[in-house]
Parts: structure tokens; C-alpha cells; sequence
């Protein structure tokens, strides 16, 4: 199971993100949702997700301000959104992937599978260094 965190300010698009999950992802298991970044940092913080689906444009803070917030980012992060023109900051913080709104089932499942890659990939990697 890959536990999740849905940080975006609007309740409508994260009941249909955690919705669309439990649909067509039965193996992601969202354990918060969260209207803001303060709130959801302290869901992540509690939680300690494998992944956080993270809006960009939120009142007060935009989703790529996380980087401020946390002292490491030890999960992946999967920008949601409906504009394009964050694309860009969102890979320069090594998102993992950026999905638009309204969010198109096929690309949702892409997504979590680059997750379990990336997270398979680093634990070989951390089991390696430990050789």
C-alpha cells in the first residue's frame, strides 16, 4: 500500500482525486486531506505519506512553498493543478510527476506507477549503501 496525502484548497477536487484513487488505484490509501499547506504539512509530518498529491495555487501559500516548510522532502510529490505554467517550478523541486485538472484517469494510474518505481528504485538504492 502507498500511503497518501491530498493538500489543495478546494473540497470538491480532493473528494474526486480520493475518489478517483479508491476507483482506479485501490493500492494508494489517502489517510489525509488538507485545505492548506500548514495543515497538510502537519498531515505529512503525522502521516509520513509515501506520496502528497499537492495543488499549486492555494490562498496564502502556493503548493511548491513545501520546500519551506519541510527539512526534507522524504516522500514524492505529485503536483495537481489547473494551470500549466507551474510546470517548470514544479520539476525544479523534483516533483514527480504534474497532473491538470481535471485529472484524467490513465495519467492518475501513470503517476502512481512512476511512485512505486521511484520508491522501489530508492530502497535498492538504500539497501545498497548499506552493504
Amino acid at each position: 500500500m502507498l500511503k497518501a496525502i491530498i493538500i489543495d484548497d478546494e473540497a470538491a477536487a480532493r473528494n474526486v482525486l480520493k475518489n478517483l484513487l479508491k476507483r482506479t488505484c485501490p493500492e494508494v490509501e489517502v489517510l489525509g486531506m488538507s485545505d492548506n499547506l500548514i495543515e497538510g504539512i502537519k498531515a505529512i509530518k503525522k502521516h509520513q505519506p509515501d506520496v502528497v498529491f499537492l495543488d499549486v495555487e492555494m490562498p496564502g501559500f502556493a503548493g511548491y512553498e513545501i520546500v519551506d516548510y519541510c527539512d526534507t522532502i522524504d516522500f514524492q510529490i505529485i503536483f495537481i493543478t489547473a494551470y500549466d505554467q507551474y510546470a517548470i517550478k514544479a520539476f525544479e523541486l523534483n516533483a514527480l510527476d504534474y497532473l491538470l485538472k481535471p485529472i484524467d484517469r490513465k495519467r492518475l494510474v501513470e503517476a502512481i506507477e512512476k511512485t512505486k518505481n521511484q520508491i522501489k528504485n530508492q530502497k535498492l538504492i538504500n539497501d545498497y549503501q548499506l552493504l
